[in-house]
C-alpha cells in the first residue's frame, strides 16, 4: 500500500517545493519544535513504537540539520525578541534526556527547554502511565528487560541529575504536570496538584523559577489554561494543534519530530505543516 504522505513529503522534497517554502515563510518567523526520549540506539528484537522514535545518531543528523538551516534560541530570546529561529522542546523527563541528549546539546551550543513530569523524578524507576501500558499492550515485564534497556529506554531523571542537568546554561527547566493527565478531564484540586505543585517540587529541587508549562498530551481548555497563567508561569506550549482561545503566549504550537529523514525534516520545517509563530500577547 502507498503511504500518501510519504509520498507527498518526498515528492516536495525532490522537487524542491519544501525548499521554497521553507525560504519564503520559515525565515519570516519562529518554530517550537518538540522531542520526547533519545536512545543510545534501536533494540532490534523490541517493538519499534514502544522505544523512543529518535536514537543519538538520528538525533545528531537532526540537530546539525537544523543549526544549518535556523538559528537556535534559548526560551528568553524566543519570547521576548523578533529574533526568527527555533526553540527546542523536549517532554517527559525522561533519563535519556540527561545522559542522550545533553552531551549533544553541548556540542553543537544548542539551548533547549525541558518539560519535566514530576512523577518521573520521584520514583524515576516506575515508568509513567503511558510508558506502562504500553508495554502490556505488548505483554512485556519491564523487569525482564536489562537495566540499561530499561534506563535508556524508559526510567526517568532522577533528582539528583535534574539537579546537575538544571545547573548547565543551555538547559532551562520547565513543567510538564505531576502525573501527564490529561487536565481537561481534572478536578481542580487535581489541577492543583497537577500544575501547582508541580512547578513548587521542582522549584524546590532546581533553586530557581520555573516559568514555562506545557500541556500533557495537548490538552487543556479555559480553565486550564487560566489555571496555568494564574499559577506563576510566564507561557504555556501545546502541540501542533491549539484550542485558540486568544491567549498565545499559553497557547504555544509546537513541532513534533519523530524522523531523521530529510524530506520529513524539509516539510516539517516549510512553513506548510504549521505556519511561523510571529507575534505572542
Amino acid at each position: 500500500m502507498i503511504n500518501l504522505n510519504a509520498l507527498i513529503t518526498n515528492t516536495s522534497y525532490y522537487c524542491g517545493i519544501s525548499y521554497l517554502f521553507r525560504k519564503i515563510f520559515s525565515s519570516k518567523g519562529k518554530f517550537v519544535i518538540m522531542f520526547h526520549g533519545v536512545s543510545k540506539e534501536k533494540i532490534p528484537n523490541l517493538p519499534i513504537d514502544i522505544q523512543p522514535h529518535l536514537d543519538i545518531n538520528q538525533f545528531n543528523f537532526i540537530l546539525n540539520w537544523i543549526k544549518n538551516s535556523f538559528q537556535i534560541l534559548d526560551p528568553d530570546t524566543f519570547m521576548t525578541s523578533q529574533k526568527n529561529g527555533v526553540l527546542l522542546t523536549f517532554d517527559d523527563g525522561f533519563l535519556n534526556n540527561f545522559s542522550n541528549v545533553l552531551p549533544i546539546l553541548e556540542t553543537y551550543d544548542a539551548p533547549a527547554l525541558f518539560f519535566i513530569t514530576t512523577e518521573n523524578i520521584e520514583f524515576p524507576e516506575k515508568s509513567l502511565h503511558f510508558v506502562t501500558n504500553k508495554l502490556k499492550n505488548y505483554g512485556i515485564n519491564k523487569s525482564d528487560l536489562s537495566r540499561d534497556i530499561r534506563k535508556d529506554l524508559f526510567d526517568g531523571i532522577s533528582k539528583r541529575n535534574l539537579i546537575k542537568m538544571s545547573s548547565n546554561p543551555l538547559v532551562t527547566i520547565g513543567s510538564h504536570s505531576k502525573t501527564h493527565p490529561l487536565l481537561s478531564q481534572c478536578s481542580n484540586e487535581d489541577l492543583n496538584v497537577e500544575i501547582v505543585r508541580s512547578k513548587k517540587y521542582l522549584e524546590s529541587l532546581i533553586k530557581r523559577p520555573v516559568r514555562f508549562f506545557a500541556y500533557p498530551s495537548g490538552d487543556y481548555n479555559q480553565l486550564v489554561l487560566d489555571k496555568v497563567s494564574n499559577s506563576g508561569y510566564e507561557a504555556a506550549f501545546g502541540i501542533d494543534k491549539i484550542e485558540n482561545l486568544g491567549r498565545t503566549k499559553f497557547e504555544i504550537p509546537r513541532i513534533g519530530i519523530y524522523s531523521s529523514s530529510r524530506p520529513y525534516l524539509a516539510a516539517k520545517f516549510s512553513g506548510l505543516y504549521q505556519s511561523p509563530i510571529k507575534h505572542l500577547k
